[in-house]
């Protein structure tokens, strides 16, 4: 069995480093549906008595018996009683008490009390907490820890990642990056920005709710543009293009702050489609390098969607599912029964008759063989269905890569640079290392596993670690 150094867990686990001695622990659940804090060896830091749990960062958990909230350290040690607080909450890596008058106590991540709430001392719980004690402005970050002591007036904070904190002036803002010492970004935007979302090469994406102004930034904090829309939520899709989306609409931005609205597939500002509302099989509008095409008789998605080919099903009438271009026109003659898009590995799941599925490449290649039906399970694996339950698992060049078959949800993912599989068969989970195939280990029942980095069974009756060691099991 290949040894694998174990993480965190999440699923029904939560879990914590100790702030006495490194110890990781989680949360387990026991038959009556109550909860516990082990350790990696199973041995119990709590009794099971609690109904339900939080985690706050990497240093304890809000907990809830009986109504009353309480906080533990990763030990299990108590650092909050059972009721002191009418409601505990968390915010960034810190907590929020509730008493019975609903005042605010702000406190650390190791549940020592920072600020209360009182005729002296003003607390804003915006994305961080931003306290106002007689004439200071001070923000709280991280575990606790104050970022910002002024007597400027301060809006609001607003965090993402725990690395990138925005903090909102009234005619300005700072940026800070807390992974290096470096002076905060001076940003020339005042008001309640919010801080949406950041890439390592495009920059930064501001919102304001108040005004619907949308502002985005280079990576050194300058403006590139600002403009209104109002949204739900604004972001940097896989390409990199600005994407904004209120209801049912997307909405492209380019870096000047155009703007366009699709409500179906795009590609980027220049290449995208506009589904027509009010008539399934068109006129649509096609926008192909920015010109715009009438494009009728077919029918699209009803929803938008980002495509990662310039290509994309459509369905003509009479006859079927075609690809077509942002021009306007089938990018080959083959007419299939169904169709779907190209994933991240540029294949697509056609078939030209019923339960005769397969893989095309973005040349009409045949990539993969026939199959009663085909299901992406990640990376560039696929689950191949042999029978309407059993399944083979092949990759993205169409080959079969393990002997066995399996039954059941399948899934692959990447955790600490190692490619992982899960597969069933008659009620036994295998775990498979995705570069030479060997299985790690097997259990009974279907396993699922979190990016935090351990195992749990559907049921919550058994915890492994990554390399099957039980840690428990009820």
């Amino acid at each position: 069995m290949k040894k694998i150094a174990a993480g965190l867990l999440a699923i029904m686990l939560l879990t914590g480093c100790s702030n006495n001695n490194n110890e990781q622990t989680l949360f387990v659940e026991n038959s009556k549906e109550k909860y516990a804090l082990v350790d990696l060896e199973g041995e119990s830091k709590t009794k099971f008595i609690y109904d339900k749990y939080e985690t706050v960062g990497n240093s304890g958990f809000i907990v809830v018996q009986d109504d009353k909230y309480g906080y533990i350290l990763n030990d299990g040690s108590e650092a909050i009683k059972l009721g002191k607080y009418k409601k505990l909450e968390s915010i960034a890596n810190m907590l929020v008490g509730y008493d019975k008058d609903e005042n605010i106590t702000i406190l650390n991540s190791e549940g020592k009390k920072l600020y209360q709430q009182s005729d002296d001392v003003k607390i804003e719980l915006t994305g961080l907490p931003v306290i106002k004690d007689g004439k200071d402005y001070i923000v709280l970050y991280d575990t606790g820890e104050q970022l910002v002591n002024t007597n400027d007036k301060i809006i609001s904070a607003y965090t993402i990642d725990d690395n990138y904190t925005l903090v909102n002036y009234e005619k300005e803002a700072s940026l800070y990056y807390h992974l290096t010492e470096e002076e905060p970004l001076s940003i020339k935007a005042g008001g309640d920005n919010q801080l949406m979302d950041h890439d390592d090469k495009k920059g930064y994406l501001l919102y304001n709710r108040d005004d619907h102004e949308v502002r985005a930034l280079d990576t050194e904090g300058k403006v590139l543009f600002t403009t209104e829309q109002e949204l739900d939520d604004l972001y940097y899709d896989s390409e990199n293009n600005i994407i904004g989306v209120l209801n049912q609409t997307t909405y492209i931005f380019n870096n000047k702050g155009n703007i366009k609205e699709t409500n179906s597939y795009y590609y980027n500002y220049r290449n995208y489609v506009v589904k027509n509302a009010d008539t399934i099989y068109g006129p649509h509008t096609f926008v192909n390098d920015g010109k715009e095409i009438e494009v009728d008789g077919i029918q699209l998605d009803p929803l938008a969607s980002q495509i990662r080919e310039e290509i994309f099903p459509v369905y003509v009438r009479d006859e079927g599912y075609q690809y077509y271009g942002f021009d306007g026109k089938a990018a080959f003659k083959t007419v299939y029964e169904s169709a779907e898009v190209f994933d991240s590995n540029g294949l697509a799941v056609v078939s030209k008759e019923e339960d005769k599925y397969y893989l095309i490449n973005t040349d009409n290649k045949k990539i993969s063989d026939e199959y009663e039906r085909i299901e992406y399970l990640g990376r560039n694996y696929y689950a191949g269905y042999t029978s309407g339950s059993r399944y083979e698992v092949f990759n993205s060049d169409g080959d079969v890569v393990i002997e066995d078959s399996f039954m059941g949800e399948g899934t692959v993912f990447k955790y600490n640079d190692i490619v992982y599989g899960i597969f069933n068969n008659s009620g036994t989970s295998y775990v498979y290392d995705m570069e030479d195939y060997e299985v790690l280990f097997h259990v009974e029942g279907d396993l699922e596993f979190n990016d935090a980095g351990y195992f749990v069974t559907v049921e919550n009756d058994g915890y492994y670690t990554l390399d099957g060691e039980e840690i428990y099991k009820r």
